[in-house]
This record gives C-alpha cells, structure tokens and sequence, in this order.
C-alpha cells in the first residue's frame, strides 16, 4: 500500500507506526524510525513487521500526498454553504474557505505539525483561539504585518525538524513585502495557508492558491478563521462569539458586534500590545474567563486611549481641500511597546471628529504615518491606494505600508516623516 506516516511511537524497542491511504488507516511495528508524515510504500500483512517500507521523496511523495489528500477530502463532512455570514460576498468566498477548512483537516489526519502565525490584534487573535480550538499547534503571536525573511528562515528550521509542517498566517501576509519571506517558504517546500482581509500583492502568484484574501475589509480575518473553524468542528456558538470579536476589533458591522464584543476586543488589543511575543492564547483565554481583571482592564484601556486622544487633539492641524485633512504628531504620546499604540489613538481622534463631510485623519510618529478615513472622503479616496502610490513615489523614504479603503499606514525610514506626509497631503488634495 502507499500512504503517509500519520503517528509514530516506540514500543519495546520497536517503532509502531499508522499509515493512513486517505480511506483506510494501518498499523504496522518497524525495526527502524520512520518520519512523521513522510510518504511510504509498504508490504506485507496489517499489524506486523512489513517484508518491506520504502520511504519516497520528491515528486513520488508529492504525489502520495495529493492522492491522499483527495482520498480523505471525499469523505470530509463540511457545509455546503457560509455558518456565520450567507450573503453575496461570503457566498463567494465560500469555495476558498472550504478548500482550507479541507486543507486544515486532512493535515489533521495525517498527524501534519501546524505552525501558526496570528496577528497581534483582536482580529487575529480572535480567529486564532477558533482555529486552536480545533487543532495542536505552534502559535506565535506576531506584530508585525510582514512575514520577513527572519521569520521565514525560522519556519524552515521548524520544518526540518518536525517534517511536512504546514504554515499559516492569519491576519497578515498578502502584502507585498512578505513577498520574499513567502518566496523562501515555497523553495524549501514548505506549505503556505493565508487567511487575511487586506488586498493580496504578488505573492498571490506564488502560493499553491490556498489564501483567501476577499476584496471587502469588513470580512475580517478573524471572521473568515472562525468559519473554518466551525467547518472543521467548533461549536457554532462559539464560533460566533470570536468571529463577532474579530469584526468589533476591525471596526466591522458584518455581525452586528455590540459593546460587549467592541470590550472583549479592546482587552485583546490591550493585552497583545503588553504581550508582544510567543503563544499567548491560552493566557488570553484566561484573562477574559476572569470577570474582575477584564473589567479592570478595560477601565484602564479606556481612559488610557481618552486621555492619549485629547492631547493628541490639542495639537491637531486642519486643511480644508475638498475634504478636511487632520492631523496630529504622536511621537510625545505613543510610547514604544506600550498601551496605547498610535493606531488606537489615531481611531479614537477619528472616531470624535464631524462625519458631516469628508475626513481624512493622519496620526504620524518618527516611523509611520496611521490613516483613517470617513465614508464620505472614501467616495474619492482609498488608503491602501494611497499607500502604493507613496511607496512607488518615495521608495527611498518609506519601507512598507498599505491597509483597507478607510484605513491602513505608511512605514517610514527615520528622518522622512515630514517629506512623506507632505507628499501625502500633496496626493490627497490632487484627487478632490
């Protein structure tokens, strides 16, 4: 028979191996180690030593793989139609969410090591306590938006010692600066999962097409996690619960969040900006169960984030051009690491400005410009759009950026804040 390694122990001195064909799982005792996960031929009777086991590489097990993987998908149970969101557009990004969710759960099977990297905000760390209710993996929290050449070397070093892992990157990883890292991954042929919301770059076309990318914002990664997630087992309620945390933290009405689901997600961000590394979510999940530190915390978050706006205000600078153009430097506010972070505190000015006209609101420090803009100034005006023009424009300024419609930023070499914003300003009014 052909399959693959699907779990391996030592018995005795023997090594007891299942070997799985995508219909049938069979076990068998081996004088020698086999690799979890590797691809094999085997001869001889179920339950005792093989007369033979051929361990493939290359092109053979990639085809073992593929054949497997076809075999288990035809008897996957999953819904033929979006759990959470049945509208137009998460009807059409329901094939894409199905293949992962099939993806996810044949790895599952096949004793696959998962190594998951979740953005360090409510949106990915919601949809990464969904996707850990389903499946043991390496979580690593990441704060940045890019997967870089660093972290991909990492991964690499993973996957040799634990054999055909798989990745995943939620909530981050379709822009185009990840591009090198993910080139790496796919050289050293390692499997790649996105799931993300922010438009897709290049590397859509260098992946196996197993990244879900929609072009509305407001289907957040964390919602997109946590419908897989109910494909591959969790409880639709709970399901529910986080992916509605997912949308308040993103500023999505997809679900209807209420000011529950907007606290549980503002905890979330506040944790993870005073946590900024390794796994976390089982300290997250504790945090939240307990009633008297999440209300502490929130009482904290708030007036943090309500007191950093008002001195950020007290500095505003306005331009009337079609639309109002705000803004504010937070380099004397924002503390590096620290609650709250410069995003927050550009939302919360944002959120307190006249939605009578067009808005566009720039909070800037030393290495960023944050953007946000309102539905009226959105008519004329798209950050990520704006983001590409500055970088191709300024690459000697700027070394990353992008986002949503109404929201995203500017990564900025430091000494060039003042040169970008202006060329930004510039652009603003050029297009009202």
């Amino acid at each position: 028979m052909r399959g693959i390694v699907s779990k391996v122990r030592y018995e005795r001195g023997r090594c007891s191996c299942k070997v799985i064909d995508g219909k049938k799982e069979y076990s068998f005792y081996s004088k020698e180690s086999l690799p979890q996960g590797s691809a094999v031929v085997v001869e001889g009777e179920e339950k005792e030593e093989p007369t033979c086991v051929i361990v493939l590489s290359g092109k053979e097990a990639d085809e073992v793989h593929q054949e497997v993987k076809r075999n288990m998908a035809e008897t996957l149970k999953i819904p033929e139609k979006p759990v959470l969101k049945n509208d137009e557009i998460s009807i059409r990004l329901w094939p894409g969410i199905k293949k992962v969710a099939t993806e996810l759960l044949c790895a599952k099977k096949l004793g696959r090591n998962f190594i998951l990297h979740f953005h360090g905000d409510a949106d990915g760390i919601a949809g990464a306590l969904a996707l850990t209710n389903v499946f043991r993996c390496k979580a690593h929290q990441q704060n940045s938006a890019v997967y870089s050449v660093r972290d991909a070397f990492r991964d690499i070093g993973l996957a040799e010692q634990e054999g055909r892992p798989l990745v995943v990157l939620l909530d981050f990883g379709s822009n185009d600066a990840s591009l090198e890292g993910l080139e790496l991954l796919k050289a050293a042929g390692t499997e790649v999962i996105i799931i993300d919301h922010h438009p897709p770059g290049k590397n859509k076309d260098i992946l196996n097409s197993c990244t879900i990318s929609p072009d509305a914002s407001k289907y957040t990664a964390g919602y997109l996690a946590c419908e897989i997630a109910i494909c591959c087992g969790v409880d639709r309620d709970e399901g529910e619960k986080l992916a509605k945390i997912a949308c308040a933290g993103d500023k999505s009405d997809l679900l209807g969040s209420d000011s529950g689901d907007v606290e549980k997600a503002m905890v979330l961000d506040y944790l993870a900006a005073h946590i900024s590394f390794g796994n976390n979510l089982d300290f997250y999940r504790k945090v939240m169960a307990n009633e008297k530190l999440f209300s502490s915390i929130v009482m904290q978050a708030k007036e943090s984030i309500a007191e950093a706006a008002d001195r950020a205000m007290q500095q505003m600078k306005i331009i009337e051009n079609g639309v109002k153009i705000v803004t504010f430097q937070l380099d004397n506010i924002v503390k590096k690491g620290e609650w709250p972070p410069a995003s927050k505190i550009t939302t919360c000015v944002f959120e307190r400005l006249s939605k009578d006209e067009g808005i566009v609101c720039i909070g800037y420090t030393e290495r960023s410009l944050i953007m946000r803009l309102n539905d009226l100034a959105a008519v004329k005006l798209s950050v990520n759009e704006l983001a590409k023009e500055i970088l191709q424009t300024m690459p000697d300024f700027t070394e990353g950026g992008g986002g949503h419609v109404k929201a995203g930023a500017i990564r900025v070499k430091i000494g060039f804040v003042k040169d970008v914003l202006g060329e930004l300003i510039r652009k603003i009014k050029e297009k009202n």
